[in-house]
């Protein structure tokens, strides 16, 4: 997340995803009634950069599939980043190997959302934003709760006597920023599932809903990348963080 990337920084994946207001319908369910013309425009629009498609949603399927992805768009086969697309939304997802902010992730967002306005016929009012990054470290014979009270710098305190040994933990705290968005950092232990070690797992997400342009989303982005950055930088102890630089 730091604008000179890290040598052995410890992101798993960014995401970002964009929302925007849809019909309703008679019995109160929201529908993207631009949907399966614009599908076919924006896989064709992605089509030399992103050849890969995958449906998500088996056919005949008998119930609607709104906010969530429906189509992805894969560089290869499973070769990231991946474009996703369903009924009232957009999501990009990069791993570790291949994000850098100014260089590719940045223009790909920017172009994709230029990508979905064209592929709708009529214009996008985008009401939701989000930008997440996931990170994780695993512990070699290392107790969860105290990586994260060295590393972190986050500490779990209970004021009474505990039944037992603390096993798993999840704390999620949300911050209200100046330009309306909210922060939302959560820290937990869980397993890496490639390898099954124990590991701590930290996200950093900026959110913001408010009915916004394609200009507004531009600049949102900017910022939005610039407070999870921060907030990256500050809650890591700095020897921690000068470890992941070597």
């Amino acid at each position: 997340m730091s604008s000179t990337k890290l040598k052995n920084a410890p992101l798993k994946e960014v995401i970002f995803e964009l929302y925007w207001e849809c019909t309703t319908d008679s019995s109160g369910m929201q529908y993207d009634a631009g949907f399966d013309l614009a599908q076919g425009k924006f896989a064709e629009i992605l089509k030399s950069q992103f050849p890969v498609h995958k449906k998500l949603i088996p056919e005949g399927i008998p119930f609607k599939v709104f906010g969530a992805p429906i189509h992805q768009y894969w560089k290869g086969e499973f070769n990231w980043p991946v474009v996703q697309h369903g009924q009232g939304m957009i999501a990009l997802n990069e791993v570790e190997n291949g994000y850098r902010w100014e260089n590719s992730f940045k223009p790909l967002v920017i172009s994709s959302i230029e990508n979905i306005e064209s592929s709708y016929e009529d214009d996008l009012m985008f009401n939701r934003v989000t930008l997440q990054y996931i990170d994780a470290w695993d512990l070699d014979n290392e107790n969860a709760s105290m990586f994260s009270e060295k590393n972190l710098q986050t500490k779990i305190y209970n004021g009474y006597d505990l039944p037992g040994d603390l096993k798993n933990f999840s704390i999620q705290q949300n911050f209200k920023l100046n330009d309306g968005s909210t922060m939302i950092l959560s820290i937990s232990n869980g397993i890496n599932n490639q390898n099954q070690k124990s590991s701590v797992i930290w996200t950093t997400t900026v959110e913001k809903q408010a009915k916004m342009s394609n200009i507004d989303v531009k600049a949102w982005l900017e910022n939005a990348h610039t407070e999870n950055s921060n907030m990256f930088k500050k809650m890591l102890n700095p020897d921690f963080y000068a470890s992941l630089d070597r």
